[in-house]
């Protein structure tokens, strides 16, 4: 669900640049035409720079060249993307990246605040990184996407400002393909973080065998953790915190999961069904849960491992609403193990708040429905009122 929303948003974004670059720009050309006077540069300051804040910032700073009127006006921008074409070689990278950053510590006005500071696809030296990354700390940067391509040094010295920021409400750091080369603290100092999106990171543990990073993030909403691990011999991820709404897994080293979240709501797992998924509250604010787990060449080997370890996911998950297996491969690992005589199944999830269950099927698997009920039936017993819905897809 979490995704899906991110998707959406994404999607949006994109079409409001778009719809505001082409009207921007339809406007600026024809307004001296039709009217023989300039109306849009007459408009306030705040007006203009909300309407540059939805344009590619390149063609934002372009404007500069319009009249005197916008010749400082791109020097105010408070949204700043870098974001080159992809497949770009290293070294034309580190340069088009001092281009970026030689305008925006050298030309920007550092009087006014940052919202927004996107750095994607980012070939660049560390010490420049630092230097950007601090200047947008200094500037009360809100939104901080950091996407670094592989090759870098991962101890930056920015890293430690990041982790305490006071003014960080949205923050994305993705290592592209070196994972977990990010060292975090043992906790994330971030009081109005509200949206943390990790990839390729590693967690310290705070006693011997378990890493609590986020209990100190008080306003945390989303979490989104991918290919992340944790460090040394630690073997427990507590994901400790009040706030949080919607968790996702995707991916990463094997780990025990310990939820401490009385107030989520959205649950997405996707990758591995090797995760051993434990919670100290009966989550009973759950409305959604999404598994997606993925093909393993050895499934067959150890399908009543991974069968049980869904049974027991599900059991931890027992107040949700919705459940949706968004691929097919947990359901092919239960009708193998079923069809097991010497399968020793768990006892059935009691999902007594189940509203509905959802499975995509595709067109490909030849698995009769009366195999397909066999799970369905084991799975909702004790959950009368839930619909069923078994949708075929490619």
């Amino acid at each position: 669900m979490a995704s899906e929303w991110n998707e959406i948003n994404t999607l949006e974004k994109s079409l409001h640049t778009l719809i505001f670059s082409s009207v921007f720009n339809f406007c600026y050309n024809n307004t001296v035409k039709l009217m023989g006077r300039d109306m849009i540069s007459e408009l306030p300051d705040t007006l203009l720079l909300h309407i540059m804040s939805f344009m590619n910032p390149k063609y934002a700073v372009q404007t500069c060249v319009l009249s005197k009127r916008w010749n400082h006006l791109c020097k105010r921008l408070i949204n700043l993307t870098y974001s080159p074409i992809p497949d770009l070689l290293k070294k034309i990278g580190v340069e088009r990246f001092k281009k970026f950053a030689s305008w925006v510590l050298s030309t920007r006005d550092h009087s006014c605040s940052l919202h927004n500071l996107s750095l994607r696809r980012c070939w660049t030296e560390p010490e420049l990184l630092d230097k950007i990354i601090k200047y947008a700390l200094f500037c009360n940067v809100q939104q901080l996407i950091l996407d670094v391509y592989s090759g870098f040094r991962p101890d930056f010295e920015s890293l430690p400002l990041i982790f305490c920021s006071r003014s960080l409400t949205s923050l994305e750091l993705c290592m592209a393909w070196n994972y977990a080369l990010i060292v975090l603290p043992e906790s994330l100092h971030m009081p109005v973080l509200k949206n943390l999106h990790l990839q390729g990171v590693r967690f310290t543990a705070s006693d011997k065998d378990s890493a609590e990073p986020f209990s100190n993030c008080h306003s945390l909403n989303t979490l989104v953790l991918r290919y992340c691990c944790l460090k040394d011999d630690a073997k427990v991820l507590c994901i400790s915190n009040s706030t949080l709404s919607s968790f996702t897994s995707c991916e990463g080293q094997t780990y025990q999961i310990l939820l401490s979240t009385p107030n989520l709501s959205f649950f997405t797992i996707k990758g591995s069904a090797t995760h051993q998924l434990f919670s100290t509250c009966n989550l009973s604010f759950l409305e959604a849960v999404n598994i997606d787990v993925s093909w393993d060449g050895r499934w067959a080997e150890k399908s009543s491992i991974i069968s049980s370890n869904i049974m027991r996911w599900l059991q931890v998950l027992a107040n949700v609403k919705k459940l949706t297996f968004t691929s097919w491969y947990p359901f092919q690992i239960m009708l193998h193990d079923f069809s097991n005589p010497i399968s020793v199944r768990p006892e059935p999830p009691s999902l007594v708040r189940l509203e509905s269950l959802k499975v995509f099927k595709p067109f490909s698997v030849d698995v009769s429905d009366e195999e397909v009920n066999t799970v369905v039936e084991y799975l909702l017993r004790g959950s009368p009122m839930a619909k069923v819905h078994i949708t075929r897809r490619a």
